[in-house]
């Protein structure tokens, strides 16, 4: 049940986002700092959560919600995926950052083992003199290494990841470079080279698809190397290329290939590039 207010107005509503109070306090202090002076501000007695104004507003902005899902992905990420593998390096689709962002999975875990009560328990018996203290990252590691598994064994999370992990795609590394994203390149094509190399554009030009400076010899395996990769592409990535270097635009090229708009394709290209920057360990500037 959620937790019910009577608002000044007289209205009375819901409490949003109070389902994460008794979680918000497990958060360390260290990085609660690094939040900013409103979500620091909050009471350390659970008290005056439920009572007074200024705290309620907060703990009911987008700001306090999008500060519980991001701690708590932080906190449960090196315990989920290994702390060599940093969650920066992943996108908003790939579904371990989903799931390590899915705040709920593991406040429900640590509410149903006791680790933190529910919000309804602590709405009913907080008192004004009760305050809380702050978590230690030894105890909090405790938790961590107890709640985490848990929770992916409870809903199934581990079957998620093996499946993931097997079929890895482009989309799910972030647009910086990462060691996690050039492994998973090297992987996808199978293959590294000290070959000079040539550009798209240096391929498909008239002048048999060397640029200049390049011999002939090397000219011929860096086009075999284009035609590699080209290869390893799906036809939707391979026409957005050759529709590109016609010198259509990405405007166009949106409305032949389906996307809502340029901004689809100029990402896709960008993501071809930066694959193929891997491929032929050459920098593009992708």
């Amino acid at each position: 049940m959620p937790i019910i207010l009577k608002r000044r107005d007289g209205s009375i509503t819901p409490y949003r986002n109070s389902e994460f109070i008794p979680a918000y306090y497990l958060i360390p202090r260290s990085f609660l700092a690094k939040c900013g002076k409103e979500l620091n501000a909050l009471p350390k007695q659970p008290y005056q959560v439920f009572r007074d104004w200024n705290a309620i507003a907060t703990v009911e902005s987008d700001l306090f919600r999008q500060l519980m899902m991001d701690g708590y992905a932080h906190l449960v990420w090196p315990y989920m995926m290994g702390a060599e593998t940093p969650h920066e390096a992943y996108s908003g689709y790939d579904p371990a950052w989903i799931l390590a962002h899915s705040a709920g999975f593991w406040v429900q875990e640590l509410t149903d083992k006791g680790i933190i009560p529910t919000v309804e328990t602590l709405y009913q018996s907080a008192s004004p003199e009760e305050t809380f203290g702050d978590v230690s990252m030894d105890e909090l590691d405790r938790i961590l290494r107890y709640i985490v598994p848990k929770a992916m064994e409870h809903y199934r999370m581990y079957d998620v990841l093996d499946v993931v992990e097997q079929h890895r795609c482009f989309e799910d590394f972030d647009t910086r470079k990462s060691n996690a994203k050039t492994d998973f390149f090297r992987k996808w094509y199978h293959t590294r080279t000290k070959y000079q190399t040539v550009s798209w554009e240096d391929y498909i030009a008239e002048d048999e698809g060397y640029s200049d400076g390049a011999t002939p010899e090397e000219a011929a395996v860096s086009k075999v190397l284009v035609e590699q990769f080209l290869a390893r592409l799906s036809m939707k990535d391979r026409r957005i290329l050759e529709l590109r270097m016609e010198g259509i635009c990405l405007e166009e090229i949106a409305k032949e290939l389906g996307y809502s708009n340029h901004s689809g394709v100029l990402k896709r290209i960008r993501r071809i590039g930066q694959a193929y920057e891997v491929f032929t360990q050459t920098d593009f500037g992708f």
